[in-house]
């Protein structure tokens, strides 16, 4: 419990430091977990689709009768459009992570528009449909990302519970320990389907949710978890 208090008190002072967006600006606000005391949260995953983990990963989320929302990116998601059409036809949430991976910190509000609107013009050509939600690579938040975000029409997403599952010596049993006792109700959750070590991701995972449904409780999309009161 100490460990997740810091970890929020840290992320909302990271937030506290960037420009706040009013109702009536320009600016997108990050999102990092809704205030609820319904027993939800929202699994994620980044950088898919991946020809060899994202399957094996929709099979176990059907076996548990569980929808996520997947970020994935515009790159990815041309080399393998059946992927990304199973994703939405499981009935999954499909979210805009940018075309690319770039050094997000480098770019100009511009090329960073134009990442979002070349990864929703990817999305919108397999699916029919248009993402909602939009996701930095690696979660880097400037005043250029809250701009081109707004701009292009998306809800900025954060996270507020991470098991740092890309690192590469993480085993299955690490990454359920490292959020053990962390999660809670309206909370967003961070794991990755693309790259690399996410066959312990996959054990991780399964073990996660087992645990979270003995808890009471349920999953739901992002959008989902937004329109919840």
């Amino acid at each position: 419990m100490r460990y997740r208090a810091l970890s929020m008190f840290l992320l909302l002072l990271f937030f506290s430091s960037l420009p706040i967006a009013y109702a009536g600006t320009d600016q997108a606000t990050p999102i990092l977990k809704i205030d609820t005391e319904k027993k939800v949260v929202a699994l994620t995953f980044d950088d898919g689709p991946d020809p060899k983990y994202t399957p094996i990963l929709l099979e176990t989320l059907n076996l548990e009768g569980v929808k996520a929302t997947f970020f994935v990116l515009g790159i990815q998601a041309e080399k393998a459009p059946h992927i990304l059409q199973w994703i939405h036809k499981a009935g999954h949430e499909i979210g805009n992570h940018g075309y690319s991976h770039p050094d997000i910190k480098k770019l100009k509000r511009p090329e960073i528009y134009q990442q979002i609107k070349r990864a929703e013009k990817v999305i919108l050509g397999a699916t029919g449909f248009r993402p909602k939600c939009y996701r930095p690579p690696g979660g880097v938040v400037t005043p250029a990302v809250l701009k081109a975000t707004f701009d292009a029409g998306y809800d900025l997403i954060h996270w507020s519970v991470d098991p740092k599952d890309w690192k590469r010596d993480r085993t299955a049993e690490v990454i359920a320990g490292s959020i053990e006792n962390q999660v809670g109700a309206g909370d967003i959750l961070l794991f990755h389907d693309g790259g690399v070590n996410q066959e312990e991701s996959m054990k991780a995972l399964v073990s996660l949710i087992h645990d979270l449904k003995q808890d009471g409780y349920q999953f739901v999309t992002v959008s989902e978890l937004l329109e919840i009161k």
